[in-house]
């Protein structure tokens, strides 16, 4: 959906900071890369309990007390990234998107189509944003899902809003609702992709392979099938 600025509200007793300390931020552009790029891949292929600090001290061939002069902690590591790959995505968002909300259908096949973009362009971060849906509940990072859904609909809710006043949507659905299906909608695209085309993730992440590796022309056809049946039911209307 069109882009906007994706906070995060840790638990108020948290005090996980989400920041890297200066050590890290006075080290030159390219090295800060190449510890975010290895520390995506472990945590894009490993739960967050499992990920290794180890491997990744390893990879960067440095001393684990060198890391923490970089970051407080593993939860402030994973914290950090987050933020990143959500601003990437959202910055990535603003290029490609230029749909309003009037046109919701045209805006929602737009914004699938700049996932695939990000996707193929940033594969870790991409892969890292689909791992993090996948976490449990843990004491560390405490319900990490439901706070990535919650503002994932917090973005969401203004652009429906808009779209019911142009008369997109019925009115008398409440917009709670509709942006709940919209947001659902989406994920509902990407899985039927992942399921017709038998996408397997772990190897593309591996790889350093783009996790959905379809055309454009594919997931604009598919949301369009979907978008369709979205709009109008499932049901014969010669049956009604």
């Amino acid at each position: 959906m069109e882009s906007k600025k994706f906070v995060l509200h840790l638990r108020p007793h948290s005090r996980i900071r989400m920041v890297a300390l200066k050590t890290f931020n006075n080290l030159t552009e390219e090295r800060q890369q190449e510890i975010i790029l290895i520390c995506l891949e472990e945590f894009a292929l490993n739960e967050f309990q499992s990920a290794s600090l180890s491997t990744i001290v390893s990879k960067l061939n440095i001393a684990k007390g060198s890391f923490y002069r970089y970051f407080e902690s593993k939860q402030t590591l994973y914290y950090f990234l987050l933020d990143h790959c959500i601003q990437k995505r959202l910055e990535s968002d603003q290029k490609t998107i230029t749909a309003k909300p009037s046109a919701f259908f045209e805006l929602m096949i737009e914004h699938l189509v700049g996932k695939m973009r990000f996707d193929k362009k940033y594969p870790l971060h991409s892969a890292f944003l689909y791992n993090v849906m996948q976490e449990k509940n843990s004491d560390e990072l405490g319900n990490i899902q439901l706070t990535v859904k919650t503002k994932a609909l917090e973005a969401v809710k203004p652009l429906v809003k808009e779209a019911v006043k142009n008369k997109v949507f019925r009115k008398d659905v409440d917009i709670e609702t509709i942006s709940f299906l919209v947001y659902r909608m989406q994920f509902t695209i990407m899985e039927y992709l992942e399921l017709k085309y038998k996408i397997d993730f772990r190897q593309n992440i591996k790889n350093q392979r783009p996790l959905y590796d379809v055309s454009e022309k594919e997931v604009i056809k598919t949301a369009k099938t979907f978008l369709e049946i979205f709009k109008y039911g499932i049901i014969n209307q010669e049956m009604k």
